[in-house]
């Protein structure tokens, strides 16, 4: 059975991330090399899981206070120590983070009065 590999556009990218479209270039610019986005005959940018999963790192650097600089070194240095980025760990924080923003939404709900459906 082969596996069809699943491809966002730079617009769908930027909704499941929330980081704006201006970001994710500039980001890319910035990093050099870290996040790398296919392209489409015509040069549009298109994203792949494992992207989006750099890219929550990245989030997850920055609100720890890193620079780019910073950011860009550590995912360097965690590439060649890893062979990969991102690793599990940052999968799980981003299912964590997830879970989270869930969780958060649905007590906000109940607290307002609005149950599930």
């Amino acid at each position: 059975m082969e596996k069809t590999l699943q491809v966002f556009t730079i617009q769908q990218a930027s909704d499941h991330s929330n980081v704006s479209k201006h970001t994710l270039r500039f980001w890319e610019k910035e990093l050099e090399g870290i996040i790398v986005p296919l392209r489409t005959r015509g040069g549009q940018r298109r994203y792949t899981l494992k992207h989006l999963l750099i890219i929550e790192e990245i989030k997850r650097l920055k609100k720890k206070g890193l620079s780019l600089v910073e950011i860009k070194e550590t995912l360097r240095n965690h590439r060649h120590t890893h062979d990969a980025v991102p690793s599990r760990r940052v999968e799980i924080d981003f299912l964590a983070d997830r879970i989270s923003e869930i969780v958060k939404a649905a007590i906000y709900n109940i607290l307002e009065g609005r149950l599930p459906d």
